[in-house]
């Protein structure tokens, strides 16, 4: 959609009278030593779209080390090439493993050949044990018909005990032996393993992004696995972790869609989207930002990891919503074109004196927000009117209080002598002034409002706080400039969304020209 600014155009409707004159087409208007230009209210899209920079980096990258130290013998890819999973990439030196693996496959031969002793020696100690029992008993019935002496039938006894001894210790020996050989088994397999792992294989398939090592360069296995190679997964999906300043992060969603280019392709403009919005801020210099991140496709690889993305991403997008030039809502107008009572306090939102500030109890109209509020409650004008000029009269006396007299700043507001800075005492002051406000505020609605009422005061004042207002400024037929309050929403930067305030057709101005200067 051309988002170009209606500078007036056939569609601004005020007829030029007295020192007014329209510039045909030109959207112009020439108000006595001023032309201005003007922007006429459309329907259109508006967006909210943030900038961001990020690097272009794989979905899934793997950064391959060796777990074994050695001395690379052979490598077997280089930048760029295709890899698969399991692929060997590089070998170190299996000399020193393979010795390994031989000392390991002879120790768990000794530990076979020390389980098959252990159950020989069991077999031996069964059949003495069964030699011994009979001895035993065949002694024991003729001690009893006192053939033998007692030595014999002792000794008989004896060594029957012995017998079942020495088979209870072998079998204990043959438990021994076989957790030597588990063991062996165990350090049998721990070898072969290191031995498989002087070759360096890649985890997954992908393409080769760097290259760490060269052959005879020896390499250390630590705790921290080296960069040996870099790997990353199907370069056809890449993502982009974008920062966002603290104050954009609101209202950016995974969905919200995204543009971008890189300096490798002027001109191109890449789409995608937001997958994740990280939860954790990184603050640098005093400036907080969030991680972004953008996934994309990049069928054709034209997209390299590393490039630098400069990014656009859609945080909110209005379709079909009344839209005005973003400096019409921004223009601050020569004082002498406004009505009296404005030439000293409307100067637009957020600029100028106390009139201008957002929320500020007092000023002119559209700046009392008390008297807003009430207007949107529905609340009779009679006693609006009446509050109204009860909390005029409350602040006319704080003015009086408060407010600095003359030019030597006299009153409350001082901040001469040698104490603070001007700038924190009148800063001081001005808090102490709201805060007397709201409470005389508040003292007056509870003698107008009934509790109800005060409850829905709160609710409808809470909503009108969270809308953003502006000021803009129309022409009008006596050849000055009438304040209009908008109230805003998103902005994309040339347009602004407009919510309530204008309509459709509405001319404001955008810009003063000096005659004078000509």
């Amino acid at each position: 959609m051309d988002k170009k600014i209606v500078m007036g155009g056939a569609g601004a409707a005020i007829v030029a009278v007295g020192a007014f004159a329209l510039l045909a087409g030109g959207g112009e208007r020439a108000v006595g030593d001023y032309t201005f230009e003007t922007a006429e209210v459309e329907r259109g899209e508006v967006s909210r779209v943030i900038s961001a920079a990020g690097a272009v980096e794989p979905v899934n990258k793997v950064d391959v080390g060796s777990e074994v130290s050695g001395k690379i013998i052979e490598l077997f890819v280089d930048f760029n090439d295709p890899v698969t999973e399991g692929q060997v990439l590089a070998q170190i030196d299996p000399e020193t493993f393979q010795t390994a693996v031989q000392q390991a496959e002879a120790r768990l031969m000794q530990s076979q050949a020390s389980v098959a002793n252990a159950r020989s020696a069991i077999e031996r100690s069964e059949v003495n044990l069964d030699v011994a029992e009979k001895t035993y008993n065949r002694q024991k019935n003729l001690f009893a018909e006192e053939a033998i002496s007692q030595a014999a039938w002792e000794q008989a006894e004896q060594n029957y005990k012995y017998a079942q001894v020495e088979l209870q210790t072998n079998k204990v020996s043959l438990q021994s032996a076989l957790a030597g050989l588990e063991q062996s088994k165990a350090s049998l397999a721990e070898a072969r393993l290191r031995l498989d792992r002087t070759q360096i294989v890649s985890p997954i398939d992908g393409v080769v992004l760097s290259r760490q090592v060269e052959v005879g360069q020896t390499v250390q296995s630590s705790m921290n696995v080296a960069q040996f190679f870099t790997i990353a997964q199907d370069l056809s999906q890449i993502q982009i972790e974008a920062s966002v300043l603290e104050e954009d992060i609101g209202g950016i969603d995974p969905g919200d869609m995204v543009t971008f280019e890189v300096n490798a392709y002027p001109g191109e403009t890449f789409r995608g989207q937001v997958s994740q919005v990280r939860r954790q801020g990184t603050e640098s210099a005093n400036i907080v930002t969030y991680t972004v991140v953008v996934a994309a496709r990049n069928p054709d690889g034209k997209l390299l990891p590393g490039m630098t993305a400069d990014a656009q991403i859609t945080a909110d997008r209005v379709d079909d919503t009344l839209r005005i030039a973003r400096a019409a809502t921004s223009f601050n107008p020569p004082r002498a074109l406004l009505p009296e009572g404005e030439q000293q306090e409307a100067q637009g939102p957020g600029r100028g004196g106390p009139g201008g500030m957002r929320g500020f109890p007092g000023g002119g109209e559209g700046r009392n927000p008390m008297s807003g509020v009430l207007t949107e409650m529905g609340v009779d004008p009679a006693r609006i009117e009446t509050i109204t000029a009860d909390f005029q009269t409350v602040m006319q006396d704080l003015r009086a209080e408060l407010m600095p007299q003359g030019q030597g700043g006299g009153g409350a507001f001082g901040g001469g002598g040698g104490g603070p800075p001007r700038t924190i005492v009148m800063q001081q002051q001005m808090q102490e002034f709201r805060r007397r406000i709201s409470a005389a505020q508040d003292e007056i609605l509870k003698r107008h409002l009934t509790a109800d009422e005060m409850v829905e005061f709160s609710r409808v004042q809470a909503s009108m706080q969270s809308q953003r207002r502006a000021t803009a400024y129309r022409p009008d037929e006596d050849g000055g400039l009438e304040p209009v309050q908008l109230v805003i929403d998103i902005s994309d930067g040339t347009n602004v969304q407009i919510v309530s305030g204008a309509e459709e057709g509405d001319v404001f101005v955008t810009r003063a020209i000096s005659n004078s200067a000509d």
